[in-house]
């Protein structure tokens, strides 16, 4: 239950990061802001993600349920407020709030997934729990499009304050902590991180993450404005985007249990790439919309493997630190990936945004070439 319940939250912080980009040009119309400006809402959010996360868990002391409940409450509200926005500013203020609702508990929530099953079966259940983030592009970012179109992007935001409280319902009654936390937090944790293949991991992170959004930040008005995809079709290719994503994440915990987390990032990578390759050409809509499904379900097969490896690197005191680490550099990557997107779309139009993002893979590539394939723990048992 514990699991199924972190996966609902990690749908929420999905479904609030993501959805902007499907309400994209009802929010850019009703504030007078250009395209490219709804990209700005993306970065906002993943930069305040990115230093709080990792700050969060240095000040804390390791306690999850606590931190999940609290993140929930703060995300609610941050949507609400959102949805009552009467400046763009002030829109972006509300962002900076929910993202750190979503700070405080993607990283517990990670942390106390592996803390519920064993060593070999922990790709399997990142899976599970980041299978809510990935399901949030098939219903929860389609949905939000949907919404948008019908009740305004402003009923669309408070529909999504509504699920996070219903979600903060379900984690006050379902999650329970199945140990201590570790003394000392994660102050503490700071002894355990080697600090080389960390670093070279989480730079792989924030690379794959920033090509990956140098496309998504502004995919709507790509499909639109570059291969000419009839609007009222958005909702089902962003239906489309998002089951590819799921099977990715299905594929990956398993991939990763089976053949090795390291293989498992390699072919997520090498697909990206052919994906965004692909985009560089002058497809029809379908075909770019399949492309734009590629790109997600590979991406995806990039994620769980991932943290499953950089979990390997440290012992438990330092799961939660780690992966917030993770986390940081995933929404660092997503902020300048949007940020990238932005500039180059009004700057250099949509055609720019694949070959931008295919450069920034190539570091994601030579990255990934200096960290460990199969990381061995920098620990023992008796530290």
């Amino acid at each position: 239950m514990n699991l199924w319940t972190i996966a609902f939250a990690m749908f929420v912080i999905g479904t609030t990061s993501l959805s902007v980009l499907g309400m994209a040009g009802e929010i850019t119309r009703a504030f007078g802001v250009p395209p490219g400006g709804a990209g700005w809402l993306t970065t906002l959010f993943a930069g305040t993600f990115a230093v709080a996360a990792p700050a969060i868990q240095l000040l804390g002391r390791g306690r999850r349920r606590p931190l999940i409940l609290a993140g929930l409450a703060l995300l609610a509200a941050g949507l609400a407020w959102g949805s009552l926005a009467d400046r763009f500013s002030h829109l972006l203020l509300s962002r900076a709030c929910a993202a750190i609702g979503g700070a405080l508990v993607a990283p517990a929530g990670a942390a106390l997934a592996i803390a519920l099953v064993p060593e070999e079966r922990r790709g399997r259940a990142l899976a599970t729990v980041f299978a809510g983030f990935t399901l949030a592009t098939v219903g929860g970012v389609p949905l939000a499009t949907w919404l948008a179109q019908g009740l305004g992007w402003r009923g669309a935001m408070g529909a999504i304050a509504g699920l996070a409280v219903l979600c903060l319902l379900a984690a006050a009654i379902a999650i329970r902590d199945p140990e201590e936390p570790p003394s000392g937090g994660g102050r503490a944790a700071i002894a355990h991180l080697p600090f080389r293949p960390l670093a070279a991991m989480l730079a792989t992170t924030g690379a794959v993450l920033a090509a990956q959004f140098t496309v998504y930040a502004v995919m709507a008005a790509v499909l639109v404005e570059r291969f000419a995809l009839p609007e009222p079709m958005l909702p089902a290719a962003m239906l489309a985007f998002g089951i590819a994503g799921v099977g990715g994440n299905a594929a990956a915990g398993a991939a990763a249990d089976r053949v090795g987390a390291g293989a498992v990032v390699w072919a997520g990578m090498g697909g990206l790439g052919l994906m965004l390759a692909a985009l560089a050409f002058d497809l029809g809509p379908l075909p770019a919309a399949a492309a734009l499904a590629g790109c997600a379900f590979a991406g995806t097969l990039f994620t769980a493997p991932q943290q499953s490896r950089l979990a390997g690197l440290v012992p438990p005191p330092a799961h939660s630190l780690v992966l917030a680490l993770n986390s940081s550099a995933s929404y660092l990557g997503i902020g300048l990936g949007a940020a990238l997107a932005s500039l180059l779309f009004g700057a250099a139009g949509p055609a720019a945004l694949p070959i931008a993002a295919l450069a920034v893979l190539a570091l994601a590539a030579l990255a990934n070439r200096a960290a460990p394939a199969h990381p061995k723990p920098s620990w023992s048992p008796d530290r």
